[in-house]
C-alpha cells in the first residue's frame, strides 16, 4: 500500500539501515513499514492514477502520465498482495536511479519497483533475486524523443540520418547504451538521471533521447522545465527482457521474492500485465508499423 512520501530525498545509508532494522523487529506485531526510494515525478504520477484508491483496486491503467515505470509501481504491489505478503510501503522521493542497485545489494532497499534489464542485473545474483519478466524479450520498443522545436524538422529515415545527431543516455543502462553505441551517433553523451536528459533535449542542447511511447499521439513527456516529443514514424528495438529485483540481504527479501513470483504468475495468467502496458501506451498499436531504425543490427 502506498503511503505519503518522506520529504528528505537525501536519506543517508545509516538512516536506511536503522529503518530496515527497526521495521524487522516491529513486524512481530504488525505488517512492516518498508521504505522504498522512488523518483519524485514517478511517485506523483502514480498518485494521479490511484486517485485515492488502493493499488489493488486499479483495473484501468490509462492516464496522461501512465508511463511504464508508473504502471510498474502498481503492478508490483498487486503481485505482492496476490502472492500473500502484507507490507506497508513508505516512499522516499528523490533522484535514486543510480543509487538503488547499490542499496539493494547492501540490503538497505527491499525491492525496486522499476523493472530492470536482465543483462544489467544477472551478474548481481549473489546479492539479488530476479523475478520472472514483466516485459519479455522482443516486447520493448522505444521512441526517438526530441524538443518541441525540433520534432518537425529532424528527419530520420535511416541509420545514416541518426548518425548525424547527438544522443544522450546512461552508460549504466547497458541495453540502451550498447544499442546506441552500435548506431554510432555524432556524439553519445552520458547523463546519470532521466530528468536531466529530458531537460537537455528539451533545451535543444542534445538532439535525441530514447523513451517509451505514451498512450496517445502526440507521444510526449512533460515535467518541470522540460517537454520532449517523439519523432513520427521511427522506433528503436531494445532486445532484452525487464525484471523486478529483490534484495537477498534484506530481512524480508526471500519471503517478498516468493510472494512476488507467485503474484506475477497470477497477473500474467489473468492478462493483467499485458493489459496494463497496452492501456498505458507502452505496448502501442499506433506504432506497430513504424520503421525500426536499427532492424539490421538486431541479429548482430
Amino acid at each position: 500500500m502506498i503511503q505519503s512520501p518522506l520529504k528528505d530525498s537525501r536519506m543517508s545509508t545509516k538512516m536506511l539501515l536503522l529503518l530496515v532494522s527497526f521495521n524487522f523487529y516491529a513486524y512481530a506485531t504488525s505488517p512492516p513499514i518498508i521504505n522504498i526510494t522512488i523518483e519524485a515525478d514517478i511517485y506523483d504520477y502514480t498518485q494521479e492514477i490511484l486517485a485515492g484508491k488502493s493499488p489493488l483496486e486499479i483495473d484501468d491503467f490509462s492516464g496522461e502520465h501512465a508511463q511504464r515505470d508508473v504502471i510498474e509501481v502498481i503492478l508490483v504491489q498487486q503481485a505482492l498482495a496476490l502472492g500473500g505478503i502484507e507490507l506497508n510501503f513508505q516512499f522516499t522521493t528523490g533522484h535514486y536511479d543510480s543509487r538503488n542497485i547499490r542499496l539493494l545489494q547492501q540490503g538497505l532497499l527491499l525491492i525496486n519497483f522499476d523493472s530492470m534489464w536482465l543483462s544489467s542485473v544477472e551478474r548481481l545474483q549473489e546479492d539479488i533475486y530476479i523475478s520472472d519478466p514483466l516485459i519479455r524479450k522482443g516486447e520493448y520498443w522505444a521512441g526517438l524523443y526530441t524538443s518541441v522545436e525540433k520534432v518537425n524538422t529532424l528527419k530520420i529515415n535511416s541509420l545514416a540520418d541518426l548518425q548525424q545527431l547527438t544522443i544522450t543516455s546512461n552508460k549504466h543502462w547497458p541495453v540502451d547504451w550498447e544499442t546506441l553505441s552500435k548506431i554510432k551517433p555524432k556524439k553519445l553523451i552520458h547523463q546519470e538521471e532521466w530528468v536531466s536528459m529530458a531537460k537537455l533535449v528539451s533545451l535543444g542542447w542534445i538532439d535525441i533521447m530514447l523513451a517509451p511511447f505514451t498512450h496517445s499521439k502526440p507521444f510526449s513527456y512533460q515535467g518541470e522545465q522540460y517537454k520532449i516529443m517523439a519523432i513520427e514514424g521511427v522506433k528503436i528495438a531494445l532486445n532484452d527482457s525487464r525484471h523486478i529485483i529483490v534484495s537477498k540481504k534484506h530481512p524480508y527479501g526471500e519471503r517478498t521474492f516468493n510472494a512476488l513470483q507467485k503474484g506475477l504468475k497470477i497477473l500474467r495468467k489473468r492478462g493483467t500485465i499485458t493489459k496494463a502496458y497496452q492501456q498505458s501506451g507502452f505496448f502501442n498499436e499506433q506504432v506497430k508499423n513504424w520503421h525500426i531504425i536499427n532492424a539490421e543490427m538486431l541479429n548482430d
